[in-house]
């Protein structure tokens, strides 16, 4: 069976990277104003920093510009996905990068309201990013759950298993064409996506059965150990392929209706965000600018 790539490797190391950045700096940031976070807000007037790290202040209000910029910068995944020229790098980095980004905003919008929502308006943007973040992060192990080539690599385990036992690769193409991986159609809703989800499963259990049933005779027939040790290597390489050929039908039609719906609520955050954006620079929040 194929071991993993080195590209693989390289994005898992770069996916750890930024989730090493993003907790590095939350650290950091906590580290900086613990002493005013933990206190009331009461309180909070008092403290040296206030004037600094309060949500109008000049850190403060420095995270909320730094959070705009990231979330404006958070589309540009978008742009790689969307536009036919814009094909710098790989879907996998720019997606760990989009959650790269988002991770961050959303840190960073914490910081700037200095925990506190104050305002019906700084409540609808804070709620819509939440949403947006945590819907996300859902869609991103959706998306590390479906195997990348699915159907090749069960192709590949069909044609092993043809040069070493012809008659087994004979049952098996039976078995696989009376029992395809079940397809939706490309804008399938959610709910549809959900209530298929015991069929994918069903197929699964059943390809197996029929792949077992499928190499019996021939582990039976096979002159000696290092040939039935073969025959059962083989087995398992097919069904493992063809669990990762189900599983990739089943989470590439989930992941497409959830980013439908991930897309919905980022569109509404990034109106809550405009118009939050607006007001503060409309009223003098300005940061550098004022």
């Amino acid at each position: 069976m194929p071991s993993a790539s080195k590209p693989k490797r390289r994005s898992r190391a770069f996916a750890a990277t930024l989730a090493a950045l993003v907790i590095s700096l939350g650290v950091l940031l906590a580290y900086r104003g613990w002493s005013f976070y933990v206190l009331g807000l009461h309180e909070r007037p008092d403290h040296p920093d206030y004037r600094l790290l309060k949500p109008s202040g000049l850190i403060g209000n420095g995270y909320g510009f730094a959070a705009a910029v990231l979330i404006v910068t958070n589309l540009l995944y978008l742009a790689r996905r969307r536009i036919p020229r814009f094909r710098i790098g790989s879907m996998r980095f720019w997606l760990d990068l989009h959650v790269f980004t988002g991770l961050t905003a959303a840190m960073l919008v914490g910081f700037h309201s200095a925990f506190q929502l104050r305002s019906t308006l700084a409540t609808i943007t804070a709620l819509s990013l939440a949403v947006v973040v945590v819907t996300g992060i859902i869609g991103r192990l959706f998306y590390a759950l479906v195997p990348e080539d699915g159907g090749q690599e069960l192709a590949v385990a069909l044609d092993a298993v043809g040069g070493e036992a012809p008659a087994v690769r004979a049952e098996l193409d039976l078995v696989l064409h009376a029992l395809p991986a079940p397809h939706l159609r490309a804008n399938a809703s959610l709910v549809r996506c959900l209530a298929v989800l015991p069929r994918w499963r069903r197929v699964r259990l059943q390809r197996r059965r029929g792949i077992r049933a499928a190499f019996k005779s021939a582990l039976r027939a096979a002159p000696d150990r290092r040939a039935r040790r073969a025959l059962r290597s083989l087995r398992r390489w097919v069904i493992a392929a063809s669990r990762r050929e189900v599983r990739g039908a089943a989470g590439a039609a989930l992941l497409r209706s959830w980013r439908s719906l991930h897309r919905l609520f980022a569109i509404t955050m990034l109106v809550a965000v405009g118009v939050h954006v607006g007001v503060a620079w409309h009223f003098g929040y300005r940061w550098i600018f004022q």
